[in-house]
This record gives C-alpha cells, structure tokens and sequence, in this order.
C-alpha cells in the first residue's frame, strides 16, 4: 500500500524539530540507544510520558552549568512544538524564531526599570508553559 508524503511548511517545522532535538542530545535520529524502532522524537516523548527528568536527555558536553540546561530544556520543549504529531498543531517558522528570542531562564531582575516591575508584553511567552499536554 502506497501513501504520498505531502511536504509542506509543517513537514519542514517537523525536521526543524529533529534537528534540534539532534543539536540538544548529541544523539542521531535513530539511535541504537533508543531502542528498536524508536526515534528521537518517541525517545523524548516516552521519557516525558515515564515522568524521566528530560535533563538526562541532554547532551552534557554542551555545558553543564544549570543556567545552560535551562535553555537546552527551553529549546527542547520548542523541539517538541515542532515535532507535534498533528501538523495543525505545529507552529509557524514565524513563531518559531520568536519562542527561540524568548527562550531564556527567568532570571530576577535587580533593577526595576519598568515602573514597579510590571511584565511587559515583551515578557510573556508564545507558547504555553506545558507544550508537551498533546503527546
């Protein structure tokens, strides 16, 4: 039985995903760590589903300081957008590049630059805080 592949702007966000799943893992693809007919993409998604730390997916050489695992575990859950197995529920490239601006720690601020520290719409986040609800 053949099927056809329709490739589009959601099929490209997919591998966009992979890719930094790869870049976040230090792992390929399809590695034999993950078992037989396993992906990077189920390895996350089984570890979130076991409730593993997802630290213990991140490729430790990039640095082990936690303000970089952070980030990494930032960049992850947008991976993890992008690797959404409904193409409707993948985001744009457009957000994409805006969740990787905003894709920092919360950090508190020393100064009070804005008037009392109110958060600015600068400061609220495209995505949700649990991307991963939909796996």
């Amino acid at each position: 039985i053949g099927y056809t592949l329709k490739v589009d702007e959601k099929s490209d966000i997919y591998s966009y995903g992979v890719v930094l799943m790869e870049l976040l893992t230090g792992k390929r693809p399809l590695d034999p760590v993950f078992g037989e007919s396993v992906d990077i993409v189920e390895w996350i998604r089984m570890k979130i589903r076991d409730n593993k730390a997802l630290e213990e997916a991140l490729d430790l050489s990039v640095g082990g300081t936690k303000h970089v695992q952070e980030e990494m575990l930032l960049v992850l859950r947008i991976a993890l957008l992008c690797t959404a197995k409904l193409p409707k529920d993948r985001p744009s490239m457009r957000d994409v590049i805006t969740m990787l601006g905003e894709a920092k720690p919360r950090r508190k601020s020393s100064s009070s630059s804005n008037n009392g520290g109110t958060p600015t719409s600068k400061d609220k986040p495209v995505f949700s805080t649990s991307p991963v609800n939909g796996l």
